[in-house]
């Protein structure tokens, strides 16, 4: 604590890159374009779906919805938690293992809410109240007091007060169902009548979640939004857009399911689904959104941060330096970071790491520390994103942009272009490398494909010998028409050819 002290925080800005264990995020927290559209009304709740690639903040988008949902009468639900039985598949599960899993959490959460008064419901009539007493002995009947802490601790938005009433009326291995029972003066099903409810309930699961929507309603509840994330972090998806879509799919394809009134489902996905997703998308009925950073709107998300932990004090790394540099370093950090907030967590956590590591007691950060500190990021993630070799091979091409016979008669020196061909369509694959229109030279009788290593990471660990300022100055090229970063020596282009933004297209210059 004492360095953190020393440069001006409270605590550590950078300690955390998952959204989930960010104790103050609504403190610093820079809302996309869209997030009033993905809020919405909550009086005429719509199903929206994010897309956005990993660490550039769906879950911390999530996370905001949740912590407004309170203000805006809404009963928010996180769906973040998928679990298989043995033998089960993405592919394998269908529509009613998650609309149970809904359920199961919205019954949980309305009870937490009745905590605050039982007495309502007494106010519910005869066939509502055995209703709410079937749903109880089906979803609830085996449910003991440590699975039920599971369940609560995935409910994000549910006040502290009614996980404490829980922990306090039951016990790890008591059964939920008899608290219940006693607590709420629920009927009760013996186990024969139980099973044949369970079975007809089976078969109307659509309807269940409407009435569980009357019930939610009459606690002064607008509607329940249902917030499904981290469809991708399973064992079984982690590392595979196809089973991802799989397991979700049978939500996504539901309209019927999706348009029920007053619930409205939210998707916060991996980007990588959309080939899969692309057949069975309604954009006509679903609204979609692409969660994109641009290099300015990370520079918003760092002053926030900087702020938040300083008290108002720190509003850039700038400001931290022993001495001033001839580029802007926190424009140099948000560029590096390719468009990914937890990116640029990680760069200035090194930063931080880095600089106590040498000094301890510093009250500044050197250009030293900034030097090492974004190779060390760069070869970490380069390793994390194309492993070991792809990486050294890039570095051996030692520029950023080239044509396949360069790589085959100056680089890898093989007699026939489809090695290096096979290499670049290997790397294009990945989406280190992108292919930015084609060039004409003299020793070619047509044009030939231009590519470009389009990860700022991998680009900076290409000219790893070059300082940064230089590789700043000499490469930086903000397109004047998307206004996407590029990092190009326009030296290495051949003459008489224009140089394109590896975004949009369109000449840079």
């Amino acid at each position: 604590m004492p360095f953190f002290e020393n440069l001006g925080f409270t605590n550590h800005p950078f300690a955390h890159t998952n959204a989930d264990e960010e104790p103050r995020l609504a403190d610093y927290f820079v809302a996309p374009p869209f997030f009033g559209a993905v809020l919405g009304d909550p009086n005429q709740p719509s199903p929206t779906v994010v897309l956005a690639p990993r660490g550039t903040g769906k879950t911390a988008l999530r996370r905001i919805v949740e912590a407004q949902s309170e203000a805006n009468q809404i009963f928010a639900i996180t769906y973040d938690r998928f679990e298989f039985s043995p033998g089960e598949t993405p592919a394998s599960i269908g529509l009613a293992y998650h609309i149970r899993n809904i359920i199961v959490r919205i019954l949980v959460a309305y009870l937490s809410n009745l905590a605050d008064d039982p007495d309502l419901i007494k106010e519910l009539d005869k066939h509502t109240k055995h209703a709410l007493s079937v749903f109880v002995h089906s979803y609830l009947g085996d449910m003991t007091g440590a699975r039920l802490q599971e369940v609560i601790s995935q409910l994000r938005s549910l006040p502290e007060r009614f996980k404490a009433f829980w922990q306090q009326n039951v016990g790890v291995l008591e059964f939920l169902v008899n608290i219940l029972l006693r607590h709420y003066g629920l009927d009760s099903i013996d186990l024969p009548e139980a099973k044949q409810e369970e079975k007809r309930l089976a078969e109307s699961y659509k309807h269940q979640l409407e009435v569980m929507s009357v019930l939610v309603r009459k606690l002064g509840f607008r509607s329940i939004y249902v917030l499904i994330d981290k469809v991708d972090e399973t064992e079984l998806t982690g590392a595979s857009p196809e089973a991802t879509y799989q397991l979700v799919s049978p939500l996504l394809r539901d309209l019927e399911l999706l348009g029920i009134s007053h619930f409205g489902f939210k998707f916060f996905l991996w980007d990588q689904i959309e080939p899969y997703f692309r057949d069975d998308a309604r954009p006509d009925r679903v609204a979609q959104y692409r969660l994109d950073w641009s290099r300015a709107s990370l520079e918003q998300v760092l002053a926030s941060r900087l702020r938040a932990h300083s008290q108002g004090q720190v509003h850039t790394i700038a400001q931290l330096l022993s001495e001033a540099l001839p580029f802007n370093v926190d424009t140099a950090l948000c560029i590096l970071a390719n468009g990914s907030p937890r990116n640029l967590i990680r760069i200035c956590d090194k930063i931080l790491a880095v600089q106590a590591e040498t000094a301890p007691d510093s009250r500044h950060i050197t250009p030293a520390a900034i030097e090492r500190a974004v190779l060390l990021h760069c070869e970490q993630i380069a390793e994390e994103l194309y492993g070991e070799d792809i990486p050294r091979e890039l570095q051996r091409v030692g520029r950023e942009l080239f044509t396949i016979s360069y790589l085959a008669s100056d680089v890898f020196r093989t007699t026939h272009e489809n090695t290096s061909r096979n290499k670049v369509i290997k790397w294009q694959d990945l989406g280190v490398v992108v292919q930015v229109g084609s060039v004409s030279v003299q020793a070619a009788r047509r044009p030939l494909n231009f590519y470009y290593v389009a990860d700022p990471a991998m680009n900076r660990l290409i000219h790893r010998a070059t300082p940064l300022d230089e590789f700043i100055r000499d490469r930086w090229l903000p397109c004047p028409h998307c206004h996407a970063d590029n990092l190009m020596e326009i030296a290495l282009l051949p003459p008489e050819n224009d140089l394109l933004c590896h975004k949009c297209g369109r000449p840079l210059l």
